[in-house]
């Protein structure tokens, strides 16, 4: 071989060679792979509802939406949602309440716990009343459903109020790995 030929084989092995390179710089430093990182949020403003910096759902609107209710019906529950949303309202801010006095009972020196435990037990009997009372809102529903929708709201219900438990976890040995 001449030595000609043997340069333009050599320069072409380089070539090649510096195009692999790039594409592999290029997709794993540059590009994510595919499928790598989460699609990004839907498309809309914030102050949507269910959008980031938009308004929060309550337990019972959330279950609403996920019953698709009609004008009619959701016109015939308005004043059920109105004093719920008012209920929730003032439990909350109760709440609230007691979550800054806890904050200085938790900022003297020295600490009262048995102050402390009060405020502590007084902020979880206001969220079981919360939690109640967001159950005996859902079962005032019912009767203005259709029949579909009712045994959607069952459902929605064990899943949201006593959803099932976890699986077992395997003993402390666990069973053999499959091959792979």
């Amino acid at each position: 071989m001449n030595s000609r030929l043997l340069q333009t084989l050599l320069a072409l092995s380089l070539l090649l060679n510096t195009f692999v390179l790039v594409g592999f710089v290029y997709r794993s430093w540059i590009e994510p792979p595919f499928g790598m990182y989460p699609p990004p949020p839907p498309r809309g403003g914030p102050g949507q509802p269910g959008q980031p910096g938009g308004p929060r759902f309550n337990p019972v609107e959330m279950v609403v939406r996920d019953l698709g209710l009609d004008g009619e019906q959701r016109q015939r529950m308005k004043d059920l949602f109105d004093r719920y949303a008012n209920e929730r309202r003032e439990r909350l801010q109760e709440i609230q309440r007691v979550r800054e006095q806890t904050g200085v009972e938790l900022g003297r020196t020295p600490m009262d716990m048995s102050r402390v435990d009060g405020l502590i037990d007084q902020v979880s009997r206001l969220r079981a009343e919360q939690q109640k009372e967001t159950l005996r809102t859902l079962l005032e529903l019912q009767p203005s459903l259709r029949p579909d929708q009712r045994e959607r709201l069952q459902d929605l219900l064990v899943d949201r109020v006593a959803p099932p438990p976890p699986p077992p976890r395997p003993p402390a040995g666990g069973p053999p790995r499959p091959p792979q």
